[in-house]
């Protein structure tokens, strides 16, 4: 009788130890928010990573590779505005997006589109989690594999500074509408046609900043020895000084001034900064699981 007795009890709690389990993962899975994953113009989707999100969060995935189609990004190639108001037609058009309440991973130069969603698009609820993986979130001062510490890239670069402020380059250069002149402040605020604005560096927003601030959670990846998001510090909003010199985002105007309300995401624990190993893009489903899906179920 005892032993039936144990065996009674045993069998109440796994069956409470079971139901609670899935009572948890069965909660998780609610929590899990649509996603939007973005890659940069002109890549294409990897959707062995997508398929994972998918089945790992049991939530709707909508990859973006590209905002409109061919004949029409010719035309006009790299124009962040112009494929961001495609996109937000797109998400507007999408059944499981057009309300807001979706979370976003961007990887790579991604990050500008994910901005342009997030500052941008108009939904009725704001953006659940963002997830950024080597994004040049506050602007790209130098050609890849061309450092200005360089004397070739140094040159170059200044080159580059004058060419930016035409928009033909738009055409040639993807960062063009995020090139950031370190060493001329005032040329990069007259002449930027995106980044300066989506930094509310000019025509101040308050409503960008709300969209920021009104994030549930996010999370800003910056590879080690990232060597073509330049300065990597970018990632993490940082940026480089007029004298070249990486400046954390502690020490930049953008984050200083909390002109898009990055400063009251980390103040209110609401954002992380996180290092991963290696160069641009280098990561593996270890550190996906380890950082990105806690963020996207939250």
């Amino acid at each position: 009788m005892k032993f039936a007795k144990t065996i009674l009890i045993l069998s109440i709690v796994c069956w409470f130890g079971i139901s609670v389990s899935a009572s948890e993962n069965s909660e998780n899975k609610v929590k899990a928010a649509p996603v939007l994953v973005l890659y940069p113009l002109g890549d294409k989707c990897e959707f062995r990573t997508v398929n994972y999100l998918e089945q790992t969060l049991n939530t709707y995935v909508k990859c973006v590779e590209e905002a409109t189609d061919e004949s029409w990004i010719i035309n006009d190639k790299y124009n962040v505005k112009s494929h961001g108001e495609q996109l937000c037609e797109q998400v507007k058009q999408d059944d499981n997006l057009k309300h807001g309440n979706f979370s976003i991973v961007s990887l790579s130069l991604g990050g500008m589109m994910a901005r342009y969603i997030i500052e941008y698009c108009p939904l009725d609820m704001p953006i659940r989690n963002v997830v950024t993986l080597g994004a040049p979130l506050n602007g790209i001062s130098a050609i890849a594999s061309l450092p200005r510490d360089s004397w070739v890239g140094y040159y170059i670069d200044l080159i580059v500074d004058k060419l930016m402020s035409f928009k033909f380059t738009e055409r040639l250069f993807q960062p063009s509408d995020y090139w950031k002149e370190p060493d001329d402040y005032d040329h990069y605020v007259e002449t930027s046609r995106f980044l300066a604005e989506a930094n509310n560096e000019v025509d101040f927003d308050v409503k960008k900043k709300t969209a920021w601030t009104s994030i549930n959670k996010a999370l800003f990846i910056k590879f080690a020895d990232d060597s073509v998001i330049l300065p990597k510090e970018s990632a993490w909003w940082g940026e480089y000084d007029e004298d070249m010199t990486e400046l954390d985002r502690h020490d930049s105007y953008v984050y200083q001034e909390d002109l898009v309300g990055i400063k009251t995401l980390e103040d209110s624990h609401k954002a992380q900064f996180v290092q991963w190993p290696g160069d641009h893009m280098a990561f593996n489903y270890t550190q996906i699981n380890d950082w990105v899906l806690p963020v996207l179920r939250s």
